[in-house]
């Protein structure tokens, strides 16, 4: 834009306008979270027009935790006419993957048509599976405050390119996507400025149309080249038709060329064109074109490489050929041709290539996608090495490996040349850290190379050595997020795009402090400190902690702790730092940590370190038993019966066996939960769904206890932390450690120990909760350990929520939720729920002690076929003596929607990469609300919650925040 504004279309953040006022110091000042992939942008006036393919986003239910999910192309008209904030004014599905599209800008109207294809396969109408090819034009009257839909046009075959010129949009479909010999180029009227459209004649021509610049209407002749998409024996063609009538086009010449080669650059001009073809080397070809469209090939000149683009330049007596130089390794390059003679045996003038060793390799977007790079005329005024005056200028990104100190590393840049009428110059090179996708002028002086990470602004005044003035991420990886008092601190990757980042040591990430009055993803920090990137990071009260370690020599590994002190965070401090062969080993991530329990309390970082104590061999009869039912192809639909479950049964010593596990015949229904029965190993046999085997007692087994030690890293002193002795976790002979949290400033232990009940041979434990008292860090007291129903999952003040393993009536072993309140040495039980037939996936307490929980049916722990049994539901503990909970709600949840965090009456789920946030203010009618799209579908980052906002770290797609209130998902429309 001429404002100083710059617009860009992120594949994470979406729409971004960028101020570039100050070259030195661009910011980002608005947003439009889009997800998915751009295709292309148009702006005019205070309007823009987005392209977007694999768009996803979720519509709502009304008083509904389900949700809809919607994805596929999208076109939207959006108003920037507040930079700040921009706002979508209209957005329809397009079908299929949008190809290309054109904009027509008219007096007093403005028209979008969009081309786009599919491809699938189909059930035809005798049954049979089809591959179908498909595409579709799609127009749209673009308006000042709004965007309609005006017509559509189904076409056959897969869109490969779109032209338009002078009122004519020509469309080129392959018939055949395996082979393509022959393509469709429909003729479409578009002189209608509102977007109706008229499909008139169309034309069949020979091989596959490779982009809108194989295509050319002028002077009532339609002209193109086409040629064969992969493999040899074919030819590439120049045709020409008569388009006087577009209701009867009619042939005129037909020119083969370049045989067994494929057809790349092409261009036409009035009276000639020009192509490129390659095989192991390019043929550039010049015909010419009369005025009753007879063509004929005048010339061919056998160069190395080829081009993918070309530009006329200097009153189209010469052409800039934008390709690949291919006999001294792969490398990018440019290239001047002389079209003033199209018998000309050697037109080639000059060619540069990009920098780098010889023998090189590299690519670019600019070999696909003409908007890569930047041609320009009369943009310079330099002296070439010849003393020739040059004026032409291009901008070349690319990106590669180059071969320095006998190792490959990671280039990414872009070229700067030069070019007169006989010369090209390479000129200064402009570093990125990761491929460029757009590069081009800001003004006479300044230009930018963006990529999907970063914007970078280059003083140009010296071509052969620009220097960079400005820089700015535009989708930094922010992959942690933290409170400390009015600030917030936001963990930021690396600044580049080698993701192998992670084998160096010496790697390092940010950490930017906010202000809480300043967006936490785009605010200027008021401070930034370096931190070690494969690390796991830490808050523990005002300071934040780095644990990081590797291996020195074999089993002896090293762990670095590094402490920086926030109780200032305007001005953070590094404090001291512990480095010991003490602590227990583990893989520590940028940003996470796998390996043994670390946990926070007052001032200290705790690692538990686990062993494993192996009982005395013993013998065992092992009888495992298992349904399956891979042929029921019903599952899903009413009515749709099967088996189920599994069993397996020990003879430890002989001595009395006892078994896990039943089975269940189960109905699917087509619109509630699954119904199941008890079912017989004898009727899974005779339905022939099942299977079993033994192992007699010649099988040797032994059982296994996990001990474990407390080590704490005291921190009351930040700059002197410091290691305390080891705490024996698990001093009992049959004490077997489960696990460790933090809850008000102290660390709890869960262990348990082996039990039985009178008459039943089943396995049962009893657990103890074990509090580390911390008030003074450096002196840790162990409490008595105290009997409770399972693990702990929340303690406010005495109150605590457990959560036990319990046998079911199937002999499954389920899940029970316990209310208790701490009395001494003892644990009153107050309310307990038992979870019957069902399988809990996450159990979480929210404010006011209600349990929120997400779960399954216990015979199918994971709904692979029906996603009526994937459900939620909120409790209440009871008051009075009935010892029990309210079950407030038993909803649906979101299919493939994983319960991952519950506070402040939201519960948030991981949902394809990204998080969905619902209200639980009504109880009984959850109901999602927003969702926040994200990268990682490997782990969730579970939200923080500062005040009345949620805080989503969600990696390159930045940091979420929005107020607990916020509403965003679609409520209407596809």
């Amino acid at each position: 834009m001429n404002n100083g504004t710059l617009l860009n279309l992120n594949w994470y953040r979406g729409l971004q306008v960028i101020d570039v006022s100050d070259v030195t110091e661009p910011k980002i000042v608005g947003q439009l979270q889009v997800g998915g992939s751009p295709v292309e942008m148009y702006v005019d006036g205070t309007r823009a027009i987005l392209l977007m393919n694999d768009w996803y986003g979720y519509k709502g239910r009304p008083n509904s935790l389900e949700v809809d999910s919607k994805s596929g192309s999208t076109v939207m008209l959006v108003d920037i006419s507040t930079p700040s904030k921009p706002v979508v004014l209209s957005q329809y599905a397009v079908p299929g993957y949008i190809q290309t599209s054109r904009y027509a800008n008219g007096a007093t109207q403005d028209a979008l048509f969009v081309a786009s294809s599919y491809y699938n396969w189909f059930i035809n109408d005798q049954g049979y599976w089809e591959w179908i090819l498909g595409s579709t034009v799609k127009s749209f009257d673009v308006g000042q405050t709004a965007m309609t839909e005006k017509s559509e046009l189904p076409l056959g075959g897969y869109v490969s390119a779109i032209h338009a010129e002078n009122e004519v949009l020509l469309v080129a479909r392959e018939k055949d996507w395996w082979s393509s010999h022959q393509s469709d180029v429909a003729v479409i009227d578009i002189s209608d400025n509102s977007g109706t459209m008229v499909k008139r004649d169309e034309v069949t021509v020979n091989g596959y149309v490779r982009s809108q610049f194989h295509m050319d209407y002028r002077n009532d002749q339609l002209r193109i080249f086409s040629g064969p998409q992969w493999g040899w024996g074919q030819h590439s063609y120049l045709q020409t038709f008569d388009a006087t009538n577009l209701d009867n086009v009619t042939p005129i010449d037909t020119v083969p060329f370049g045989a067994d080669m494929n057809l790349f650059a092409a261009v036409f001009l009035d009276d000639r064109a020009f192509a490129v073809t390659y095989r192991n080397y390019d043929p550039f070809h010049a015909f010419s074109i009369d005025a009753n469209g007879h063509a004929e090939e005048k010339s061919e000149f056998i160069v190395s490489g080829w081009n993918d683009f070309f530009r006329p330049a200097f009153n189209n007596t010469r052409l800039v050929g934008i390709g690949v130089d291919d006999q001294n390794g792969r490398k990018l390059a440019v290239s001047l041709y002389n079209i003033t003679d199209l018998e000309n045996p050697n037109p080639l003038l000059a060619r540069e290539e990009v920098a780098g060793e010889d023998h090189g390799w590299n690519w670019s977007e600019a070999n696909w996608d003409h908007r890569a790079f930047s041609v320009l005329h009369n943009a310079v005024n330099v002296t070439a090495p010849t003393g020739e005056t040059e004026t032409g200028l291009v901008l070349l990104p690319f990106a590669g490996y180059k071969y320095v100190n006998g190792s490959y590393s990671y280039e990414s840049a872009v070229q700067i040349f030069t070019f007169s009428e006989s010369t090209i110059t390479r000129r200064g090179i402009m570093n990125h850290p990761d491929a460029v996708r757009r590069t081009f002028k800001l003004d006479a002086t300044n230009g930018a190379n963006l990529s999907e990470t970063q914007l970078r602004i280059w003083d140009q005044s010296n071509l052969d050595a620009p220097q960079k003035v400005g820089e700015l991420g535009v989708a930094p990886d922010y992959t942690k997020v933290w409170v400390y008092d009015n600030y917030r601190a936001r963990l930021r990757g690396p600044d580049n795009s080698d993701y192998w980042y992670w084998y160096s040591p010496d790697a390092k990430a940010k950490v930017d402090i906010i202000r809480n009055n300043e967006p936490v993803d785009t605010g200027t920090p008021v401070a930034t400190i370096e931190v070690p990137a494969n690390a796991s990071y830490y808050q523990v009260d005002d300071l934040l902690v780095a644990v990081h370690g590797k291996w020195t020599t074999w089993p002896t590994f090293e762990t670095t702790i590094e402490v920086w002190d926030l109780s200032n965070p305007k001005k953070p401090a590094k404090a001291g730092q512990l480095v010991t062969t003490e602590l227990p080993s583990g893989y520590y991530y940028y940003g996470d940590y796998y390996g043994n329990v670390n946990v926070v309390g007052k001032k200290s970082l705790g690692f538990v370190e686990t062993s494993t104590v192996q009982s005395d061999p013993v013998s065992m009869e092992y009888c495992y038993a298992y349904t399956y039912y891979w042929s029921t192809s019903c599952r899903g639909q009413e009515g749709c019966t099967y088996f189920t479950g599994s069993r397996d049964c020990r003879t430890i010593n002989g001595q009395t066996e006892y078994c896990s596990g039943g089975f269940a015949q189960c109905t699917d229904h087509a619109n509630a939960e699954t119904t199941c029965v008890p079912a017989d190993w004898s009727q899974v046999e005779a339905a022939q769904q099942g299977y079993s085997y033994c192992y007699g007692t010649e099988y040797e087994a032994a059982l296994f206890r996990t001990k474990a030690q407390l080590k704490l890293v005291n921190l009351s002193n930040p700059n002197h932390p410091t290691l305390l002795a080891p705490i024996d976790l698990t001093p009992g002979q049959n004490e077997e450690f489960v696990t460790a949290s933090g809850h008000d400033d102290d660390i709890y232990v869960t262990v348990k120990k082996p039990a039985s009940a009178p008459g039943d041979t089943r396995t049962y434990a009893q657990y103890f909760l074990k509090e580390i008292d911390l008030k003074k860090p450096a002196q840790p007291k162990v409490g008595a350990a105290i009997n409770v129903p399972g693990t702990l999952l929340s303690k406010d003040g005495s109150t605590i929520f457990t959560r036990d393993p319990v046998w079911g009536q199937q002999d499954i072993i389920e899940t029970a939720v316990s209310k208790l309140k701490l009395q001494g040495n003892k644990a009153e039980l107050e309310n307990k729920h038992h979870f019957a037939d069902r399988t809990v996936n996450a159990l979480f307490i929210d404010k006011g002690g209600r349990p929120v929980v997400s779960h399954n049916l216990v015979w199918e722990p994971y709904s692979y076929y029906t996603s009526h049994n994937d459900r939620f539901s909120i409790l209440k503990p009871k008051s009075g003596n009935n010892n029990t909970f309210e079950v407030l709600s038993n909803v649906k949840r979101p299919s493939g929607a994983s319960l991952i965090s519950v506070a402040e009456r939201r519960a948030f789920f991981s949902l394809n990469s990204g998080v969905l946030m619902a209200d639980l203010d009504n109880p009984a009618m959850p109901t999602s609300t927003a969702f926040f799209p994200g990268q990682n579908w490997y782990y969730s980052v579970a939200p923080v919650i500062d005040d009345d906002e949620v805080l989503i770290a969600a990696g390159r797609y930045g940091v979420h925040e929005a107020d607990l209130d916020t509403h965003n998902l679609l409520t209407t429309g596809d």
